[in-house]
């Protein structure tokens, strides 16, 4: 691996950066509604607000439904930008 590493130009480790719990948190729900992410022929579609929603239910959550779907679509629309450049 450290090879690999090497060659891509990646063979120094940067450190993590540092987080809140909060932050944590949100990154978890962010996470776990992801896996659930709809494609159309091979590309990546939003995520659905239901799901979103109904995630932040089973999880309790600690926000309303508005500041979830907010943030959510805030980090989602940066992974959509994010997975379109890498195409």
């Amino acid at each position: 691996m450290a090879t690999i590493a090497a060659k891509l130009g990646m063979s120094r480790q940067l450190e993590p950066p540092e987080s809140d719990e909060r932050t944590e948190s949100w990154l978890g729900l962010f996470g776990a509604a992801a896996r659930g992410r709809p494609y159309t022929n091979g590309y990546p579609l939003p995520l659905p607000p239901l799901d979103v929603l109904s995630l932040m239910d089973r999880l309790m959550f600690p926000a309303c439904a508005e500041e979830a779907l907010e943030v959510v679509n805030a980090m989602d629309h940066e992974w959509l930008e994010w997975a379109e450049k890498k195409r």
